[in-house]
């Protein structure tokens, strides 16, 4: 594999678009006022590598839009913590722990009070995981050891680019005013799990389908939304979360689908041209854009009508935020260990067969996921001996505020469980921090069935695990001084 890091480093040095002062110019406020800097790397990889969102190949051809690392250093007093939003479709374990470290040595930022997630957009590139494995290796062995597909070291530059991102923000930090509001989004974000009226579950299973009889769990039309303005009012950045899948953008192209479309949307609202927009993706883990009562719209650009949407929503209910009060700030997190399911050998081997030779053995959907669930089932137990470390971090902002961050892509039940049992008046849930995206369903949906609980390679019981470690977490905060 070639190696071409200058490239993207120089892009990580030419094209970060920075909000704040630098703090040696900077007045710092007296006492314990928050102070936010925010910072924006492009971590677009080259066109012709491979579009992740799927189980099978697929080439980028262009960019509909720039992807990005967008980073949120925030401090009060002696605590500090960041938050990098990517647009990628999720960030491995081991390389944001790389991040996190390298960014903690450069920063003296704590490690445990560093997150780094992913937008889910399935406009991003496969860098990792058992597809691109198979695929790449498939490809090196045509191409005389070389995969043309990935001409440069595309994860470590990731890391490069993470580090240098939370570097950027923690420089230009000044002082700020912090506020938040929770309007509610109705009709955009649908259950994609349904009862279907002969008793079997369905996924996705299209507008309009006289079979459909209910869906199988809720959504959650919370949109939060948190934003800094400097000491003279201007907005420079915020935090957004909404509990749909960022799956909306389709075909060959790279895209940033709607969190993309959001930042723009602000921009123009707020009339704040360098404004740096970090989303998180809510616990949206079986919620979509689908709306089976409904026909499809033709012609229109759902992706992009979805980011003007929010912000639209946003604009609207800002005359109702309320300030977030300073002195309070406090980060906490935990590890957990979950059971992983078991695996024999043989089922592994065969899962690996059909994943060696994947696209070409007319193996049916649901198969070929549960093959891809087997590879890490059998990494899991090889590697953590059938106990996967799962991290939970929460962020006390105020008395009233809180922000928990949780692993994988987690069913939206599972949010709303943490949010109704949570002492703060307003708490955030983002999923698809610090790891990979298989689905943590709740346990019912383990004897339901069908496509999420197909992907999971942990044992029923993972997501209420995750919920109780996540509401501890949030009464420790609320109690603490």
């Amino acid at each position: 594999m070639h190696s071409r890091r200058p490239s993207i480093l120089c892009c990580v040095l030419t094209c970060l678009a920075i909000v704040g002062v630098d703090r040696s110019v900077q007045n710092a406020a007296a006492g314990e006022s928050f102070e936010a800097g925010f910072a924006s790397v492009d971590i677009t990889p080259p066109i012709g590598w491979r579009r992740a969102g799927g189980y099978h190949e697929e080439i980028s051809t262009g960019v509909n839009d720039p992807l990005l690392a967008k980073a949120l250093v925030l401090s009060q007093d002696r605590v500090t913590v960041a938050l990098v939003g990517n647009d990628l479709c999720s960030v491995p374990r081991d390389l944001t722990d790389a991040a996190r470290r390298r960014a903690a040595e450069a920063t003296g930022i704590p490690f445990e009070n560093i997150v780094i997630t992913a937008t889910h957009t399935h406009g991003g590139p496969e860098y990792h995981g058992p597809l691109r494995d198979v695929l790449r290796e498939r490809s090196m062995r045509d191409h005389g050891g070389e995969d043309p597909r990935e001409p440069l070291d595309y994860r470590a530059q990731l890391v490069d680019a993470w580090a240098a991102a939370i570097e950027q923000a923690y420089k230009v930090r000044q002082p700020v005013s912090l506020s938040v509001v929770v309007p509610q989004q109705p009709d955009l974000a649908f259950n994609r799990r349904f009862l279907m009226k002969d008793g079997s579950t369905g996924w996705n299973p299209g507008r309009l389908n006289p079979d459909v009889l209910r869906p199988l769990g809720p959504t959650d039309s919370d949109l939060p939304f948190i934003l800094a303005r400097d000491l003279e009012g201007r907005p420079l950045g915020s935090l957004t979360v909404f509990a749909m899948h960022t799956a909306i953008f389709g075909g060959p192209q790279f895209g940033a689908c709607y969190p993309g479309h959001l930042q723009q949307a602000l921009r123009e609202g707020l009339k704040a041209p360098q404004f740096i927009s970090v989303f998180g993706e809510g616990c949206a883990g079986d919620i979509n854009h689908i709306d089976v009562r409904r026909g499809a719209e033709p012609g229109v650009d759902y992706s992009q009508r979805t980011g003007q949407t929010i912000a639209h929503t946003i604009q609207k209910s800002l005359p109702l935020a309320r300030p977030i009060e300073a002195g309070q700030l406090l980060m906490k997190s935990v590890t957990i260990e979950s059971p992983v399911a078991p695996l024999s050998d043989d089922e592994y081997l065969a899962a690996k067969q059909l994943m060696d030779t994947l696209d070409r053995n007319g193996a049916p959907f649901l198969t070929l996921v549960d093959a891809w669930r087997k590879m890490f089932q059998h990494k899991f137990w090889e590697e953590h001996g059938g106990k996967l470390p799962q991290e939970v971090q929460a962020i006390r902002l105020d008395q009233n505020t809180a922000i928990v961050m949780l692993p994988h892509e987690v069913f939206v039940e599972l949010g709303m469980a943490i949010k109704s049992a949570s002492p703060f008046r307003t708490t955030i849930v983002i999923s698809l921090a610090n790891d990979i995206d298989f689905y943590i369903p709740v346990r019912r949906a383990f004897e339901e069935g069908h496509y999420e609980p197909t992907t999971c390679p942990l044992l029923p019981g993972c997501g209420e695990r995750l919920v109780a470690a996540a509401v501890e977490l949030l009464q420790q905060l609320r109690d603490a001084p």
